[in-house]
């Protein structure tokens, strides 16, 4: 493994020494894919400030690639290094070396992440996948916590962008993943939030609530959860205008498409806030089901999918989507450029009392 210089490294290595082994078997595969990785055990030399060396690298890197394991995850030097990518605005792709749990003190910066898994897989499982998303981070950028905001400046590597060419066959959205892998790549945000149906504007309320799905929330003001019987409404802050395509995923693994469906059959979305369900609608957003955690996806395109999800009738507001819908969006995205559409994904939790 090469020396790369703090100013030039495309990924920083975060990692406890207890994975030295493995890490430097990965970040040698990495590299060896043409990205430019920076590894502390390698790249201080002798001499030279330790702090000042690991700020200099993580402000220069186009994405700080966090191993996980428990060692890692409870390490006061990786939590530091999380800590400063967050303060720098730097991406974070966690790979996962060996299932773990979060930490209290790391939750904050990791917590709704797609993680990564390379466990004992092979590199021709893992690596496309790793290359996909620092592609996905060239071509449209991602917040904080899944990868973090848009990283500008150095383009990738010839000998990079070759491999992703070759790993093409395994695309980190490929149907395998299904909605999981979209999520992965997806911007993970607080642009998408729910609050209190009572607290929107009184012309977006809805009539009428329905309990056919499990949808809760938690994030109105210092609200981080809703009790199952509540109704809310989705707040989305769009710096574009394009097309929305919001789907939703519950803890029983049942997902649903919020719009288009007569919760929202518009699927125009305008640059500023919306609000969900749309002015009109028949049905409010009632929280019922089992308690446990919600994924959404919301999915803006320059233009319209042309998905015919809108069921035939009001009675059923909302599609219930199998393999082949998670397949034929996935699909469609395929076909567009990066710059033409973006994934915004959030999550909630729903509390029994």
């Amino acid at each position: 493994m090469t020396n790369a210089n703090p100013d030039h490294a495309e990924v920083f290595i975060s990692y406890s020494s207890r994975d030295a082994d493995r890490v430097l078997q990965i970040a040698a595969q990495i590299e060896a894919a043409g990205i430019r990785v920076w590894v502390d055990r390698h790249d201080i030399l002798g001499g030279t400030n330790y702090g000042y060396e690991i700020v200099r690298a993580i402000k220069n890197c186009r994405v700080m690639a966090l191993m996980c394991s428990d060692a890692s995850l409870r390490s006061p030097n990786v939590g530091q290094e999380v800590r400063l990518a967050w303060k720098h605005q730097k991406p974070l792709l966690p790979l996962q070396l060996a299932p773990t749990n979060i930490p209290e003190q790391i939750e904050y910066w990791l917590e709704g992440c797609q993680w990564i898994e390379v466990l004992n897989h092979p590199p021709e499982r893992w690596l496309p996948r790793v290359l996909q998303a620092l592609w996905y981070l060239e071509g449209q950028g991602s917040p904080y916590a899944l990868y973090g905001p848009r990283a500008t400046g150095r383009d990738l590597g010839a000998a990079a962008r070759t491999n992703l060419t070759k790993a093409s066959a395994a695309p980190i959205i490929g149907p395998a993943e299904g909605l999981a892998g979209l999520r992965a790549i997806a911007k993970f945000t607080d642009r998408i939030w729910p609050l209190p149906d009572y607290a929107r504007p009184a012309a977006a309320t809805a009539p009428r609530a329905s309990a056919v799905r499990d949808l809760g929330a938690a994030q109105d003001q210092a609200r981080h959860r809703y009790r199952l019987g509540s109704r809310v409404c989705l707040a989305i802050e769009s710096e574009r205008q394009g097309y929305l395509t919001l789907l939703d995923e519950g803890p029983t693994g049942t997902s649903y498409c919020l719009c288009p469906s007569w919760f929202a059959p518009d699927v125009r979305l305008y640059a500023g806030r919306s609000y969900l369900p749309q002015a009109g609608s028949r049905y409010a957003f009632e929280v019922t089901g089992q308690p446990g955690r919600e994924h959404l996806l919301a999915i803006i395109t320059d233009e319209s999918l042309g998905l015919d999800w809108l069921p035939p009738e009001p009675s059923a507001p909302a599609r219930v989507l199998d393999r082949a819908d998670v397949d034929a969006i996935l699909d469609r995205l395929r076909g567009l450029e990066a710059n033409r559409w973006t994934a915004l994904a959030t999550y909630f939790d729903v509390a029994a009392n």
